[in-house]
């Protein structure tokens, strides 16, 4: 392991314990009808990593010329938030570091914030390596909660 890595693991560490929220990842698949439903086959994987909401800006083309020559208009006729989790790749390693088996996040998994109750569930959109010891995991708030058994 070069020093690059020992010290972005130290850095990320540190991230996950000033500014980690705990969330839990409920892995779920899709049924024949379409409905979600709790996928027994991979675990549920509790842990913390940093939530936040990144703002996004969408340019649009307006297709407005002011005179013959000009190329189209890019303007960011609307600003969102894109909510984003970041976690530690060792959440998915067992306590001797060995990778859990199927412990995975796929699209259509189900993320919950139990301590912060002003966060509204989410569902997963992607989840994708950041290049270095970290998962960023894309969400999306649909309005609805998933509550299991119900």
């Amino acid at each position: 392991m070069n020093h690059f890595d020992r010290l972005e693991r130290m850095a990320s560490r540190t991230v996950d314990w000033l500014n980690a929220e705990e969330f839990t990842i409920i892995p779920m698949r899709k049924a024949i009808n379409g409905r979600p439903d709790r996928d027994p086959t991979r675990p549920i994987i509790d842990g913390k990593g940093v939530f936040e909401f990144v703002s996004v800006e969408s340019g649009l083309q307006l297709g407005v010329r002011k005179s013959y020559r000009e190329a189209n208009d890019l303007r960011a006729l609307q600003v969102g938030r894109s909510p984003i989790l970041s976690v530690d790749r060792r959440i998915f390693n067992d306590l001797a570091g060995d990778p859990i088996e199927n412990a995975i996040v796929r699209q259509g998994d189900f993320v919950s914030f139990p301590k912060a109750e002003n966060l509204p569930d989410f569902d997963v959109v992607s989840a994708q390596p950041d290049g270095h010891s970290r998962i960023v995991i894309k969400l999306v708030s649909l309005g609805k909660s998933f509550i299991e058994g119900a």
